[in-house]
């Protein structure tokens, strides 16, 4: 979410950003169109990623006594929504997801508290997930398949140089899987 709403602060065409229900984003007194309102969408998971599926939309006032405008509306969110795909190809993105599939949009009209028209795209991005069960905020759970190894959890060592007033003294290496205890005496 943090992204998207990155994507619509740069945007030059987009005034305001808004993460929920789109009927709750134009019921609000203080709407600022153009507007983008991202809401989640159920999702799923698999070995290796995280799907996370959301509908953007993107909608603008209109005169209701110029319904010709709607037309003029309409464009301006598509080109919005073209704009949002085209960024979600970039390495930005692909770097930690993929569009799994084309981009549904759909045009719309509501006669809410604002008078406004645009366009919803629905969006299914897949999320790398290396799935890594080493970095799981767990206090001595026992996943009884084995330790850890270094190849599933990066290095399980750490090696320690030990400076005397910023003369190397020694240097050695010891396992971070358990407790240590080192004592260093000055003689």
């Amino acid at each position: 979410m943090l992204e998207l709403q990155e994507i619509a602060t740069q945007h030059r065409q987009i005034n305001e950003f808004f993460q929920g229900d789109f009927l709750d984003a134009i019921s609000r007194d203080a709407a600022q169109y153009p507007l983008m309102v991202a809401t989640l969408q159920p999702s799923g998971m698999g070995a290796g990623y995280v799907n996370v599926n959301f509908v953007i939309t993107i909608c603008d006032k209109y005169n209701h006594s110029n319904y010709r405008q709607i037309n003029e509306v309409h464009s301006d969110c598509l080109l919005i929504c073209n704009d949002i795909k085209t960024t979600l190809q970039q390495y930005r993105w692909t770097e930690f997801s993929d569009v799994t599939a084309e981009i549904g949009t759909d045009p719309f009209i509501n006669q809410g508290q604002d008078m406004v028209a645009g366009w919803t795209m629905l969006v299914s991005l897949r999320v790398f997930d290396n799935e890594d069960w080493c970095a799981i905020p767990f206090d001595d759970y026992d996943f009884e398949n084995g330790n850890p190894t270094p190849g599933n959890c990066g290095d399980l060592t750490t090696t320690y140089n030990v400076y005397v007033d910023g003369v190397l003294e020694d240097t050695f290496t010891q396992n971070t899987t358990e407790n240590n205890t080192i004592n260093i005496t000055l003689s």
